[in-house]
């Protein structure tokens, strides 16, 4: 059965930056097909087109503005999803304190940590459970993966200087 990549682009400036000399949706790309798993690669908008689950076994969605994240998180999530998940989302955990607030903006509670996770990109997930605009359906039996480090979001100049250095610092 094939396994279709798809990055999915918002056409903001900001995927179309340079990394490393190549564009965050280029990086994106080479993760897919460096994966070893995905069969086809498209640089897709939502909406997804609904041909885009013919004959195919697993949909992963990856985001340029994650445009480290290794090809072996590629190969987790689509293992997962070929061990019987409906859909599979790389994670770590959250390291920041994070507090609830009312609506005056005073802290009510600090939100304990043990149970959250940050869901990072790319996600693997069967077409049938998977939405036009790229999210999957609430009843999907979703599973995660231990996520990376160098996954984190690039959405401005800062985070693409901090990429930058990352990519310089890999052997």
């Amino acid at each position: 059965m094939t396994v279709v990549g798809v990055v999915l682009v918002s056409g903001d400036a900001i995927e179309s930056a340079r990394l490393g000399g190549t564009t965050l949706i280029d990086h994106a790309v080479s993760a897919l097909r460096g994966s070893g798993v995905v069969d086809v690669v498209s640089v897709l908008s939502p909406p997804l087109p609904a041909s885009l689950g013919a004959g195919v076994e697993v949909v992963v969605l990856h985001d340029p503005h994650r445009p480290l994240a290794p090809a072996s998180l590629v190969r987790a999530v689509v293992a997962a999803v070929r061990a019987g998940a409906d859909a599979a989302v790389p994670v770590v955990e959250v390291t920041e304190t994070v507090k609830e607030v009312d609506a005056g903006g005073r802290i009510v509670r600090t939100v304990p940590r043990d149970e959250l996770v940050q869901l990072q990109y790319p996600r693997a997930v069967r077409p049938s459970a998977l939405r036009p605009d790229g999210s999957v359906v609430p009843d999907a039996r979703t599973v995660t993966v231990p996520g990376a480090v160098d996954a984190f979001p690039v959405r401005d100049e800062l985070d693409l200087e901090l990429a930058a250095a990352v990519l310089a610092a890999r052997p």
